[in-house]
């Protein structure tokens, strides 16, 4: 799941730096979210939608997996209170230790000329 941030941003004709003093963060955070390698905090995504004066759907790319989640949370809405407390609890756990773990280590590139 992606944040399309660039072309909006680039629709307003702001900077990256320009953009992260309005949403209160770095120029190089917002470059990461840009290239796929961060996803935003729930808090900032609303920081952005608000900049941007679109809803946050119009910020994540409709792809499957971002189909499939739109999907859970309206699933999640019929929940009691506590049972969605319970479920953000676990995937804001989820999220820390995705980012707290180092990436996957990627196969070895071979290299087609030498044999």
């Amino acid at each position: 799941m992606r944040v399309r941030l660039k072309e909006l941003r680039k629709a307003k004709n702001l900077t990256q730096e320009q953009f992260a003093e309005m949403v209160g963060s770095s120029k190089s955070y917002i470059s990461e979210i840009e290239s796929g390698k961060k996803f935003p905090s729930g808090r900032l995504l609303k920081a952005f939608a608000h900049t941007m004066e679109v809803p946050v759907q119009a910020l994540i790319e409709d792809d499957q997996a971002g189909t499939d989640l739109m999907a859970h949370l309206e699933v999640m809405r019929d929940l009691p209170e506590h049972d969605q407390k319970a479920v953000i609890r676990h995937a804001i756990g989820l999220l820390e230790h995705a980012q707290l773990s180092p990436p996957e280590p990627r196969p070895a590139k071979r290299n087609r000329g030498a044999t």
